[in-house]
């Protein structure tokens, strides 16, 4: 497999070759063959077991980094520290510096070459010096793979001594996948793999678990490294302060009824348990750990695993939740506290009862992780804002917590009421965001407004899941339900209703999405209406709405077309009700987020990454703009009309120099038979923008994608923007092409992504995707047969 980055980060452009297996073998051979004094010397050093020791004491590494630092992949033999370093490198853009190619360049050999001829101890004194040279000169702006391994006494703090101001990763994978590489050597296995954990998990700041992907034949089979992409350049971003967030969705610590799903570690790791609950458009997601106690290294490796396995299921934030059984005082609790900062988790929750000088040490050791102070009380809610709770408040501002989350045992209807006033009021009253509940009452649950715990279908018994807490507050009139329209010249066939029906059903909302088929002129009556929250604009009015919005998204006004408008309604006490309409391009979204989950790691985008677009239109204009915002600035367009072709082209090369913060550079292809320009590299990535069955007479416009603009080496992503039919003539083109690396993106998916984007805007709440994707696949279905699981290639 090709993956398009240099090993020294110097020419990104050019491929790199990953380590022959048969590489990979030596690696692991040598690790074994290392001299068995080396592993006692090592454990008699440092000990078979970590230390004991406060987690947020004063050799706790400060986790607030600025962004510039290096970042330091180690771990176990074949945990893919260099398969991360890739990925790292290309999502951060930085150089990349792999030890085993930096030591073969130094010393003339390989390492497993020179350890044969020079024996050990030279090797691990020149290991250390060329560590030490490295470290001098690359504190910021690298990722470094292949160093450390199995560290002796001055490695150890060296390595110590790194994680108090760099980014220093523990990579974990499944320890089983680990010992198949060392075949009849258990005992060997075992003894290093120990070792190395211990060492790992004393001198580290992080950890992140890899994933083992499944082998992948056949059409998907380039994006078979992407989800490991997805997966930690979303940790990354995490680490340095940069969390993945919903943008389109309200903040999750707002008071606006937010909800956080509880999700048991023993759930995850029940196999009956269906992960696709995870994805149930709560705004958060609760990692919850038992105090229990049992061995750490086990648990922290456990933990890790399924950090990973949320980041993967959901895109709402991370919690990472201590039961409040948990007993806080004890090297339990502080370890288990400790494991939870080591995956950078976007929030996690601190007893408030904790010494004040903990909270000193936290704050340097949570890095970006945000804080919830959380206390259990007797106290009645009529009187829970009494001096203590108010000491209690004021000490969850001092101590810098970012909210604050009181519960009570009670199970009384009247503490429950007592609950919702208190709550409601110290919101109203302080710009902390205060979570309040009784833990056995499900009313004062349902109507607390900062993230509620909800609970997943299968949990149900448990407590309340987040449709039922989203219809008490509808049934309760604490929220309204809203009627949405798309309209257009033609919709009736539009799938939008049943996909956004299917969404607000899932979700507990009463909201009714419908379709009309009107003139433009009708448009002003609709928006009228007072349970109206906004519109679906279809062709061929996305331009003719511009003139009535109060405001548009930076990204529509750019693109010079909406299809996406919210009514914001507005009253104050002085002033009269007043109707904002602000509208937004969905259609970019859908386009850009089928070309980032789509595009392989071997086709990320860099510099010379080129685009081609099929189509002038709308959706072309629209498609153009997404390819922008993937960082691709190299766009060729081809239209049967090539003076649209000019005209689009002329538009956004005149916004590239005027607007935005990159130029573009746009080319016309005037025929079918126009070679590709020469300066340009062949595109990576076609996006056709023409209806399917042609316009006018049915005659397709275009019957086939030019050979010759079909050179890439690396293959590259499809995506079409038409579903009728589901299986287009270029689909069965590029689907051909499946063997030379090119992913095939249908008109159905690229609907969905874009109407999750128009849910979260419509409703402020994260989208149910999978919900939404079950039913545009079901409806397509029933309208067209089951054409959605046709063979491409066929």
């Amino acid at each position: 497999m090709v993956i398009q980055e240099s090993s020294s980060g110097d020419d990104p452009g050019q491929p790199f070759q990953c380590a022959p297996q048969a590489s990979r073998k030596r690696s692991f051979r040598t690790m074994a063959a290392l001299p068995e004094r080396l592993v006692a010397e090592t454990v008699r050093s440092e000990g078979s077991s970590t230390r004991e020791r406060h987690p947020v004491s004063e050799e706790q590494s400060q986790r607030g980094y600025r962004g510039n630092e290096s970042l330091i992949l180690v771990g176990f033999f074949g945990v893919g520290k260099r398969t991360l370093g890739l990925i790292a490198s290309v999502a951060l853009r930085r150089e990349l510096i792999d030890f085993d190619v930096l030591f073969a360049q130094r010393a003339g050999l390989a390492p497993a070459d020179f350890i044969a001829s020079h024996g050990t101890q030279v090797y691990r004194e020149l290991e250390y010096k060329i560590t030490v040279d490295i470290l001098e000169h690359k504190r910021t702006g690298c990722v470094l793979v292949g160093f450390f391994k199995l560290p002796r006494t001055k490695e150890y703090k060296l390595l110590q001594n790194i994680s108090k101001t760099n980014p220093v990763i523990h990579v974990r994978r499944d320890r089983n996948i680990l010992l198949n590489a060392w075949r009849d050597q258990d005992d060997k296995f075992n003894q290093a793999y120990n070792l190395s954990s211990t060492m790992y998990a004393k001198c580290t700041n992080f950890d992140f678990f890899n994933t083992t992907q499944p082998d992948q034949d056949g059409p998907k089979a380039p994006l078979k490294l992407k989800q490991t992409e997805q997966d930690f350049t979303r940790f990354l971003s995490s680490l340095f302060g940069r969390p993945s967030c919903l943008l389109r969705s309200v903040d999750a610590l707002s008071s606006s009824y937010t909800h956080s799903l509880q999700v048991p570690l023993h759930w995850l790791e029940d196999p009956k348990s269906d992960l696709a609950e995870l994805d149930s458009g709560a705004d958060a997601v609760s990692l919850v750990v038992d105090a229990e106690a049992e061995d750490m290294d086990s648990l922290a490796c456990r933990i890790s695993k399924h950090m990973s396995s949320l980041r993967r299921h959901t895109r709402a934030p991370i919690i990472f939740d201590i039961a409040h059984t948990a007993v806080f005082q004890s090297q339990h609790y502080w370890s288990l506290l400790e494991v939870g900062l080591r995956q950078a988790p976007d929030m996690i929750t601190i007893p408030l009862d904790l010494p004040e000088d903990v909270f000193g040490s936290l704050n340097a050791a949570r890095g970006h992780t945000k804080v919830i102070g959380i206390a259990h009380t007797s106290n009645s809610w009529s009187n829970i804002w009494n001096r203590a709770s108010n000491m209690m408040y004021e000490k969850a501002r001092s101590l810098r917590c970012d909210a604050m989350r009181i519960t009570s045992a009670s199970n009384s209807r009247i503490e429950d009421l007592d609950c919702i006033h208190s709550v409601h009021e110290a919101n109203r009253a302080s710009p902390l965001p205060v979570i309040g509940y009784n833990t056995m009452g499900r009313t004062s649950i349902c109507f607390n407004p900062v993230l509620s715990p909800v609970v997943v279908f299968s949990l149900s018994q448990t407590g309340v899941t987040l449709r039922q807490a989203q219809e008490a507050l509808y049934s309760g009139f604490f929220l309204s339900s809203k009627r949405f329209t798309i309209v257009g010249k033609s919709v009736s066939y539009s799938l939008s209703p049943a996909m956004h029906n299917a969404a607000y059903k899932a979700c507990g909302m009463p909201h009714v999405y419908d379709s009309m088929s009107i003139p433009f002129s009708s448009i002003q009556r609709l928006l009228k209406e007072e349970d109206r929250g906004g519109l679906a604009v279809s062709l061929p009015y996305k331009t003719h709405i511009l003139p009535f919005l109060s405001e548009m998204s930076l990204d529509a006004h750019h693109i010079g077309a909406v299809n996406t408008v919210v009514l914001e309604r507005a009253s104050g006490r002085d002033s009269p009700a007043r109707t904002a309409l602000k509208g937004y391009n969905t259609d970019y979204m859908g386009i850009w987020n089928c070309l980032e989950r789509n595009l392989s790691p071997a086709n990320s985008v860099r510099p010379a990454t080129s685009a081609l677009i099929i189509g002038a239109g709308g959706m072309a204009r629209a498609a153009v703009y997404a390819c922008y915002k993937a960082g691709i600035h190299n766009i060729c367009i081809y239209n049967r009309t090539a003076q649209n072709a000019d005209s689009l082209a002329r538009y956004y090369s005149s916004l590239s120099k005027t607007v935005l913060d990159a130029p573009l550079s746009l080319s016309v292809l005037e025929s079918l038979g126009a070679s590709w320009p020469t300066q340009i590299s062949q595109p990576t990535v076609i996006i056709s923008c023409i209806p399917a069955d042609g316009t006018g007479s049915n005659i397709p416009a275009i019957s086939s994608i030019p050979d010759q603009w079909l050179h890439s080496r690396t293959g590259g992503v499809f995506i079409e923007l038409s579903y009728k039919p589901f299986v287009t003539r270029f689909m069965k083109q590029m689907s051909a092409k499946a063997s030379q690396g090119w992913i095939v993106v249908d008109g159905l998916e690229v609907l969905v992504e874009q109407g999750v984007a128009q849910f979260e805007i419509f409703t402020g709440r994260p989208a149910p995707k999978h919900v939404m994707r079950d039913a545009v696949r079901k409806v397509y279905t029933r309208a067209h047969g089951d054409q959605t699981e046709e063979n491409y290639s066929s």
